[in-house]
């Protein structure tokens, strides 16, 4: 993303600050400090002494520069938090170090109201407008997010009775590919991300990019062969890229007429599980449906988390702030914008 060349008011601020009260109208003064009011109780931290617990809760094991284990303690910052140095590169580090915490300026107790907004259909504008956040800090944190959320899939096998299906989502509009004449193309074209989804009977759930248009059967094994066990039984449509799931896992196949059992009452599909999930699904994207493209592993990354258990969104956010810790990783601002430090073009929330 290129560098932004306008300063952004800071979420706080008002037309009126640093004007004397008296030379403001009543109607002024209470909205700005309403407006005030409603920033400090949608920024309400922990205090000094429970963000320090919450850090100093994740010692370190090894040196998050160079991965050396010989590391020993180095006391504590001024802030209280704990400290180490590597006896192999002779740099200190904290818990913070390498995290999405690092150099961070906004409290924890921000992330957590963050984790809880984004289980849910809301937009990043939408939780913009109502956290009354500088516009640059929801789209940073989301890439954050979907660093820590990287490979939370992986793993995730399905068994029993597992159903699968392809949701297909439009690309871009400025990335279509069109026919010769210069119209659209359709139905399942390469204009369409395909999006291979699978639920099995206990609850468990994956949702993993499958290329564009109909897959092959190469892109479906890609996608499904890793998440689902041998000898389970797969209910499926007619598509023919699934018989290699088929084969190579000897699973009992049990496909239906995607056309017949469309026609059917919800309670009657024997398919109604996988899609209720390509519904909801198709609601979450649409909810940000000007997200970019190339961030679709990210948002796959985030529904799983959403649809899969603890159901409870506290424990949910519990569980991605522990893997933060626990699975570092970093981006900076600068990194996620490309920009340069200046005065003009530096954050004021971030």
């Amino acid at each position: 993303m290129s560098g932004r060349k306008r300063r952004y008011a800071a979420p706080s601020a008002t037309p009126w600050d640093g004007v004397a009260a008296d030379a403001m109208t009543p109607a002024e003064t209470a909205v700005m400090l309403s407006h005030r009011s409603m920033y400090e109780y949608r920024h309400s931290a922990l205090s000094a002494e429970q963000e320090v617990a919450f850090f100093n809760g994740y010692p370190r094991a090894e040196c998050p520069r160079c991965g050396s284990s010989s590391i020993e303690g180095n006391g504590r910052d001024r802030n209280g938090v704990r400290r180490w140095v590597c006896r192999s590169c002779g740099r200190s580090f904290t818990p913070m170090t390498g995290t999405i915490f690092q150099g961070h300026r906004l409290p924890v107790s921000d992330w957590c109201e963050f984790l809880l907004q984004t289980f849910s259909y809301e937009s990043v504008n939408g939780m913009m407008r109502g956290n009354r956040r500088s516009e640059t800090t929801l789209p940073y944190w989301m890439a954050k997010l979907f660093l820590v959320l990287e490979g939370v899939q992986d793993g995730v096998v399905l068994s029993g009775d597992v159903q699968i299906d392809e949701k297909y989502y439009p690309i871009a509009r400025a990335d279509e590919e069109l026919n010769a004449d210069g119209s659209r193309k359709r139905g399942l074209s390469r204009n369409k991300l395909c999006i291979a989804i699978a639920c099995d009977g206990e609850g468990g759930s994956v949702f993993v990019p499958c290329g564009r248009g109909r897959p092959s059967g190469a892109r479906a094994w890609e996608a499904y062969g890793p998440h689902i066990a041998e000898g389970s039984t797969l209910s499926h449509d007619m598509e023919r890229a699934h018989s290699v799931l088929v084969e190579r896992l000897s699973l009992e196949s049990v496909a239906y007429d995607a056309r017949a059992i469309s026609r059917l009452p919800d309670r009657d599909n024997p398919l109604r599980e996988v899609n209720r999930l390509c519904f909801l699904l198709e609601t979450f994207l649409n909810s940000h449906s000007g997200f970019d493209r190339d961030d679709l592993p990210g948002w796959l990354d985030l529904f799983h988390v959403m649809m899969n258990d603890p159901a409870d969104k506290m424990e949910k956010a519990a569980k991605v702030l522990d893997r933060a810790m626990r699975c570092p990783k970093t981006l900076s601002f600068r990194d996620f914008y490309g920009i340069k430090p200046s005065s003009e073009n530096r954050p004021v929330d971030g």
